[in-house]
Protein backbone atom coordinates (compact mmCIF):
# COMPACT_ATOMS: atom_id res chain seq x y z
CA UNK A 1 0.00 0.00 0.00
CA UNK A 2 1.41 3.39 -1.00
CA UNK A 3 1.88 6.11 1.63
CA UNK A 4 -0.72 8.28 -0.13
CA UNK A 5 -3.21 5.43 -0.10
CA UNK A 6 -2.60 4.86 3.61
CA UNK A 7 -3.24 8.51 4.36
CA UNK A 8 -6.42 8.63 2.29
CA UNK A 9 -7.68 5.36 3.78
CA UNK A 10 -7.22 6.68 7.32
CA UNK A 11 -8.86 9.99 6.37
CA UNK A 12 -11.85 8.22 4.79
CA UNK A 13 -12.41 6.04 7.86
CA UNK A 14 -12.21 9.10 10.11
CA UNK A 15 -14.69 11.06 7.98
CA UNK A 16 -17.12 8.12 7.81
CA UNK A 17 -17.01 7.51 11.56
CA UNK A 18 -17.51 11.23 12.26
CA UNK A 19 -20.28 11.53 9.66
CA UNK A 20 -18.25 14.10 7.74
CA UNK A 21 -18.02 12.47 4.31
CA UNK A 22 -19.93 14.62 1.83
CA UNK A 23 -23.01 12.65 0.74
CA UNK A 24 -25.31 13.44 -2.20
CA UNK A 25 -28.83 14.46 -1.22
CA UNK A 26 -31.84 12.64 -2.60
CA UNK A 27 -32.98 14.77 -5.58
CA UNK A 28 -35.97 17.01 -4.93
CA UNK A 29 -38.29 15.15 -7.31
CA UNK A 30 -37.58 11.85 -5.51
CA UNK A 31 -38.25 13.51 -2.16
CA UNK A 32 -41.54 14.90 -3.47
CA UNK A 33 -42.55 11.46 -4.75
CA UNK A 34 -41.63 9.99 -1.36
CA UNK A 35 -43.94 12.49 0.35
CA UNK A 36 -46.80 11.96 -2.12
CA UNK A 37 -46.66 8.16 -1.94
CA UNK A 38 -46.92 8.28 1.87
CA UNK A 39 -50.22 10.19 1.71
CA UNK A 40 -53.32 8.07 2.27
CA UNK A 41 -55.05 10.13 -0.42
CA UNK A 42 -52.43 9.47 -3.12
CA UNK A 43 -53.65 8.11 -6.45
CA UNK A 44 -52.05 7.16 -9.75
CA UNK A 45 -53.01 10.58 -11.09
CA UNK A 46 -51.63 12.55 -8.12
CA UNK A 47 -48.35 10.64 -8.25
CA UNK A 48 -48.18 11.07 -12.03
CA UNK A 49 -48.47 14.87 -11.61
CA UNK A 50 -45.33 14.84 -9.46
CA UNK A 51 -43.41 12.59 -11.83
CA UNK A 52 -44.36 14.74 -14.85
CA UNK A 53 -42.28 17.57 -13.37
CA UNK A 54 -39.22 15.63 -14.60
CA UNK A 55 -39.35 14.58 -18.29
CA UNK A 56 -36.49 12.12 -17.85
CA UNK A 57 -38.23 10.42 -14.93
CA UNK A 58 -41.48 10.31 -16.89
CA UNK A 59 -39.70 8.53 -19.75
CA UNK A 60 -38.12 6.12 -17.25
CA UNK A 61 -41.52 5.11 -15.83
CA UNK A 62 -42.93 4.47 -19.30
CA UNK A 63 -39.82 2.44 -20.14
CA UNK A 64 -40.22 0.36 -16.95
CA UNK A 65 -43.95 -0.18 -17.58
CA UNK A 66 -43.14 -1.55 -21.04
CA UNK A 67 -40.20 -3.65 -19.83
CA UNK A 68 -40.07 -7.42 -19.15
CA UNK A 69 -40.92 -6.65 -15.51
CA UNK A 70 -44.51 -5.90 -16.55
CA UNK A 71 -45.59 -7.96 -19.51
CA UNK A 72 -48.58 -6.33 -21.21
CA UNK A 73 -50.28 -7.12 -24.52
CA UNK A 74 -50.47 -3.47 -25.54
CA UNK A 75 -47.88 -0.73 -25.14
CA UNK A 76 -48.38 1.56 -22.14
CA UNK A 77 -48.42 5.15 -23.42
CA UNK A 78 -49.82 7.24 -20.54
CA UNK A 79 -48.09 7.94 -17.23
CA UNK A 80 -51.17 7.35 -15.00
CA UNK A 81 -51.61 4.00 -16.74
CA UNK A 82 -47.93 3.20 -16.10
CA UNK A 83 -48.31 4.13 -12.41
CA UNK A 84 -51.42 1.99 -12.14
CA UNK A 85 -49.56 -0.96 -13.65
CA UNK A 86 -46.44 -0.56 -11.53
CA UNK A 87 -48.43 0.18 -8.37
CA UNK A 88 -48.21 3.22 -6.11
CA UNK A 89 -46.28 1.28 -3.46
CA UNK A 90 -43.57 0.51 -6.04
CA UNK A 91 -43.29 4.03 -7.43
CA UNK A 92 -40.57 5.19 -5.04
CA UNK A 93 -38.48 2.11 -5.83
CA UNK A 94 -38.70 2.85 -9.54
CA UNK A 95 -37.86 6.50 -8.93
CA UNK A 96 -34.77 5.39 -7.03
CA UNK A 97 -33.51 3.36 -10.01
CA UNK A 98 -33.67 6.49 -12.12
CA UNK A 99 -32.11 8.65 -9.39
CA UNK A 100 -29.18 6.27 -8.93
CA UNK A 101 -28.59 5.98 -12.66
CA UNK A 102 -28.59 9.76 -13.05
CA UNK A 103 -26.12 10.22 -10.20
CA UNK A 104 -23.73 7.62 -11.60
CA UNK A 105 -23.97 8.94 -15.15
CA UNK A 106 -23.54 12.61 -14.23
CA UNK A 107 -20.48 12.12 -12.01
CA UNK A 108 -17.27 13.19 -13.72
CA UNK A 109 -13.64 12.86 -12.72
CA UNK A 110 -10.56 10.66 -13.17
CA UNK A 111 -12.21 7.59 -11.62
CA UNK A 112 -15.45 7.49 -13.59
CA UNK A 113 -14.33 4.17 -15.10
CA UNK A 114 -14.45 2.57 -11.64
CA UNK A 115 -17.89 4.09 -11.10
CA UNK A 116 -19.21 2.65 -14.36
CA UNK A 117 -17.82 -0.79 -13.46
CA UNK A 118 -19.65 -0.65 -10.14
CA UNK A 119 -22.89 0.46 -11.82
CA UNK A 120 -22.67 -2.33 -14.39
CA UNK A 121 -22.15 -4.85 -11.59
CA UNK A 122 -25.16 -3.43 -9.73
CA UNK A 123 -27.43 -3.61 -12.78
CA UNK A 124 -26.43 -7.20 -13.52
CA UNK A 125 -27.04 -8.18 -9.89
CA UNK A 126 -30.42 -6.44 -10.09
CA UNK A 127 -31.33 -8.34 -13.25
CA UNK A 128 -30.30 -11.70 -11.78
CA UNK A 129 -32.11 -11.19 -8.47
CA UNK A 130 -35.27 -10.07 -10.28
CA UNK A 131 -35.30 -13.37 -12.14
CA UNK A 132 -34.74 -15.33 -8.92
CA UNK A 133 -37.70 -13.53 -7.34
CA UNK A 134 -39.95 -14.91 -10.09
CA UNK A 135 -39.42 -18.45 -8.78
CA UNK A 136 -39.78 -17.91 -5.04
CA UNK A 137 -43.08 -16.92 -3.37
CA UNK A 138 -43.55 -13.64 -1.47
CA UNK A 139 -40.84 -11.57 -3.16
CA UNK A 140 -41.57 -8.30 -4.98
CA UNK A 141 -39.46 -8.08 -8.14
CA UNK A 142 -39.14 -4.29 -8.08
CA UNK A 143 -38.12 -4.24 -4.40
CA UNK A 144 -35.35 -6.81 -4.76
CA UNK A 145 -34.16 -5.13 -7.96
CA UNK A 146 -33.75 -1.73 -6.27
CA UNK A 147 -32.20 -3.35 -3.19
CA UNK A 148 -29.56 -5.04 -5.36
CA UNK A 149 -28.73 -1.74 -7.04
CA UNK A 150 -28.43 0.00 -3.68
CA UNK A 151 -25.71 -2.43 -2.55
CA UNK A 152 -23.15 -0.41 -4.51
CA UNK A 153 -24.55 3.07 -3.79
CA UNK A 154 -21.80 3.81 -1.27
CA UNK A 155 -19.35 3.86 -4.16
CA UNK A 156 -20.83 7.17 -5.34
CA UNK A 157 -19.70 9.49 -2.50
CA UNK A 158 -16.38 7.64 -2.30
CA UNK A 159 -15.57 8.29 -5.96
CA UNK A 160 -16.68 11.90 -5.54
CA UNK A 161 -14.15 12.16 -2.71
CA UNK A 162 -11.33 10.25 -4.41
CA UNK A 163 -11.49 12.25 -7.64
CA UNK A 164 -9.56 14.92 -5.75
CA UNK A 165 -6.57 12.54 -5.73
CA UNK A 166 -5.73 11.97 -9.42
CA UNK A 167 -2.28 10.61 -8.52
CA UNK A 168 -3.79 7.45 -7.03
CA UNK A 169 -3.40 4.25 -9.03
CA UNK A 170 -6.67 2.74 -10.29
CA UNK A 171 -5.96 -0.44 -8.30
CA UNK A 172 -5.64 1.67 -5.13
CA UNK A 173 -8.95 3.41 -5.88
CA UNK A 174 -10.71 0.07 -6.31
CA UNK A 175 -9.27 -1.14 -2.99
CA UNK A 176 -10.31 2.03 -1.15
CA UNK A 177 -13.82 1.78 -2.60
CA UNK A 178 -14.24 -1.86 -1.58
CA UNK A 179 -12.83 -1.13 1.88
CA UNK A 180 -15.31 1.68 2.59
CA UNK A 181 -18.37 1.09 0.38
CA UNK A 182 -20.49 -0.55 3.08
CA UNK A 183 -20.09 2.27 5.62
CA UNK A 184 -20.65 4.93 2.97
CA UNK A 185 -23.72 3.10 1.66
CA UNK A 186 -25.23 2.83 5.14
CA UNK A 187 -24.71 6.55 5.69
CA UNK A 188 -26.40 7.36 2.39
CA UNK A 189 -29.40 5.10 3.01
CA UNK A 190 -29.86 6.72 6.41
CA UNK A 191 -29.67 10.20 4.89
CA UNK A 192 -32.26 9.28 2.26
CA UNK A 193 -34.58 7.75 4.88
CA UNK A 194 -34.89 4.42 3.08
CA UNK A 195 -35.27 2.19 6.13
CA UNK A 196 -33.55 -0.71 7.88
CA UNK A 197 -34.32 -3.35 5.23
CA UNK A 198 -32.17 -1.54 2.68
CA UNK A 199 -29.53 -1.02 5.35
CA UNK A 200 -29.32 -4.77 5.90
CA UNK A 201 -28.88 -5.28 2.16
CA UNK A 202 -25.86 -2.98 2.20
CA UNK A 203 -24.41 -4.73 5.27
CA UNK A 204 -24.54 -7.95 3.28
CA UNK A 205 -22.36 -6.54 0.49
CA UNK A 206 -19.38 -8.90 0.10
CA UNK A 207 -20.35 -10.44 3.46
CA UNK A 208 -21.19 -13.96 2.41
CA UNK A 209 -22.61 -15.05 5.76
CA UNK A 210 -24.56 -11.98 6.80
CA UNK A 211 -27.92 -13.04 8.26
CA UNK A 212 -30.67 -10.53 9.00
CA UNK A 213 -33.25 -13.28 9.63
CA UNK A 214 -33.33 -17.06 9.95
CA UNK A 215 -35.33 -17.50 6.75
CA UNK A 216 -34.77 -16.54 3.12
CA UNK A 217 -35.06 -12.77 2.70
CA UNK A 218 -34.00 -10.04 0.28
CA UNK A 219 -30.40 -9.96 1.56
CA UNK A 220 -30.13 -13.73 0.98
CA UNK A 221 -31.57 -13.50 -2.51
CA UNK A 222 -29.05 -10.81 -3.47
CA UNK A 223 -26.21 -12.86 -1.98
CA UNK A 224 -27.28 -15.80 -4.14
CA UNK A 225 -27.44 -13.48 -7.15
CA UNK A 226 -23.94 -12.20 -6.35
CA UNK A 227 -22.59 -15.75 -6.17
CA UNK A 228 -23.98 -16.52 -9.63
CA UNK A 229 -22.69 -13.17 -10.92
CA UNK A 230 -19.18 -14.02 -9.67
CA UNK A 231 -19.44 -17.49 -11.18
CA UNK A 232 -20.42 -15.98 -14.53
CA UNK A 233 -17.37 -13.70 -14.35
CA UNK A 234 -15.14 -16.71 -13.53
CA UNK A 235 -14.34 -15.27 -10.09
CA UNK A 236 -15.42 -18.18 -7.92
CA UNK A 237 -12.05 -18.11 -6.20
CA UNK A 238 -13.38 -15.01 -4.40
CA UNK A 239 -16.45 -16.88 -3.07
CA UNK A 240 -16.98 -19.65 -0.53
CA UNK A 241 -18.80 -22.75 -1.85
CA UNK A 242 -22.62 -22.66 -1.65
CA UNK A 243 -22.58 -25.14 1.24
CA UNK A 244 -20.78 -22.49 3.33
CA UNK A 245 -23.07 -19.59 2.41
CA UNK A 246 -26.01 -19.08 4.77
CA UNK A 247 -28.24 -17.72 1.96
CA UNK A 248 -28.11 -21.08 0.18
CA UNK A 249 -28.94 -22.89 3.41
CA UNK A 250 -32.02 -20.67 3.75
CA UNK A 251 -32.89 -21.48 0.14
CA UNK A 252 -32.73 -25.21 0.92
CA UNK A 253 -35.30 -24.75 3.71
CA UNK A 254 -37.78 -23.97 0.91
CA UNK A 255 -36.78 -27.19 -0.89
CA UNK A 256 -34.75 -25.33 -3.52
CA UNK A 257 -31.06 -25.85 -4.24
CA UNK A 258 -28.06 -23.95 -5.59
CA UNK A 259 -28.27 -26.00 -8.80
CA UNK A 260 -31.93 -25.06 -9.21
CA UNK A 261 -31.16 -21.37 -8.81
CA UNK A 262 -28.54 -21.68 -11.52
CA UNK A 263 -31.06 -23.38 -13.81
CA UNK A 264 -33.56 -20.54 -13.25
CA UNK A 265 -30.93 -18.00 -14.27
CA UNK A 266 -29.85 -20.00 -17.32
CA UNK A 267 -33.45 -20.28 -18.53
CA UNK A 268 -34.01 -16.51 -18.19
CA UNK A 269 -30.93 -15.10 -19.94
CA UNK A 270 -33.07 -13.11 -22.36
CA UNK A 271 -34.99 -11.45 -19.54
CA UNK A 272 -31.75 -10.70 -17.68
CA UNK A 273 -30.34 -8.97 -20.76
CA UNK A 274 -33.58 -6.98 -21.20
CA UNK A 275 -33.53 -5.76 -17.58
CA UNK A 276 -29.85 -4.79 -17.89
CA UNK A 277 -30.67 -2.77 -21.00
CA UNK A 278 -33.48 -1.03 -19.11
CA UNK A 279 -31.10 -0.05 -16.30
CA UNK A 280 -27.93 0.57 -18.29
CA UNK A 281 -26.18 3.90 -18.76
Amino acid sequence: MTELKKQISASLRKDLEAGELILPSLPEVAMTIQEEVKKKSSTAHSVAKVIMLDPGLTAHFLKVANSPLYRTKNAVKGLPEAIGLIGINSVLNMALTYTMRTMFVNTEGPWKKVLIQQWNEATELAAIVTVLADYIPNFDSDHVMVAAMLQNIGVLPLINHLQHFPDLEEEDVEHLVEENATKAGLALVKLWGLGQSFGDVIKARRNWNFESTESLDTTDLITIARYHYMKGKKRLSECPPPSEISAFRHLEKLNFSADMSEQWIDSAREKIRAIKRMLSM
